[in-house]
């Protein structure tokens, strides 16, 4: 049975992605330039490269060109982990860019969270974590002033929000919840995302004895990042 063109070419793809011509995160020739190799339509090739990108196998990079995805990364949600440190395991280089950090006064959903009352002040960080100079994590993350007093004033482009706090305040429990979103706007931008790709979206608080340190949005490219957990009778 002869196969549609389009899937002919996805085939091709992937094998040359497996025979290792084209590596992880590296950019494929342009869809002209794949048609005539392939003596076919840009429309045939633009079908079966949307296809790939949908299956997670290739990435969009907008005004940029396609690349090879990495394999799916694979991140518990069992436990609370640097990501520094996460991403230095799998022989990748992690580098974080602090997009905003300010003291405010909190929204009721983020009062309500860390348990605050209203005359209560948080610190608001955005950072963007980067997995060999490629998007991985945005982190939104709101943190306890109270428990946390210098937090403002370091450098979370040399640490971790997660190491920093860490170190300061031992954790003893953490609530997590998972929701796929569709990224917009500054979020899509930051990630680096098409229009057709969803987005992980974990959203963490985290307490130390009988006070709340923070509470977290993190957001993840969905097609590259996986969550796992294995629970074990004790």
């Amino acid at each position: 049975m002869l196969l549609p063109k389009y899937k002919e070419i996805s085939n091709f793809i992937l094998t040359e992605i497996n025979n290792g011509k084209w590596a992880e995160n590296e950019k494929l020739p342009s869809e002209n330039d794949l048609a005539d190799i392939l003596s076919t339509s840009r429309m045939t090739v633009r079908k079966s490269i949307e296809q790939l990108v949908q299956d997670g196998v290739l990435y969009r990079r907008p005004s940029v060109g396609t690349f090879v995805a990495p394999i799916k990364v694979q991140s518990s949600f069992l436990e609370i982990r640097n990501i520094s440190l996460e991403i230095a395991e799998r022989g990748h280089k992690h580098t974080s860019v602090v997009l905003s950090k300010v003291l405010m006064r909190p929204n009721e959903k983020v009062l309500k969270s860390l348990k605050l009352t209203a005359e209560a002040e948080v610190v608001r960080i955005v950072i963007l974590h980067l997995e060999d100079d490629r998007p991985f994590q945005l982190e939104e993350r709101y943190v306890n002033t109270a428990l946390a007093p210098n937090f403002i004033n370091q450098d979370f482009s040399k640490l971790t929000c997660t190491e920093y706090l860490n170190s300061i305040l031992p954790l003893t429990s953490a609530e997590i919840s998972i929701e796929a979103i569709m990224p917009q706007g500054v979020l899509k931008h930051h990630l680096e995302m098409s229009d057709s790709v969803p987005c992980l979206k974990i959203t963490r608080v985290t307490l130390s004895g009988e006070g709340t340190v923070s509470f977290a949005n993190l957001y993840h490219p969905g097609n590259t990042f996986q969550l796992t957990g294995k629970l074990v009778s004790i």
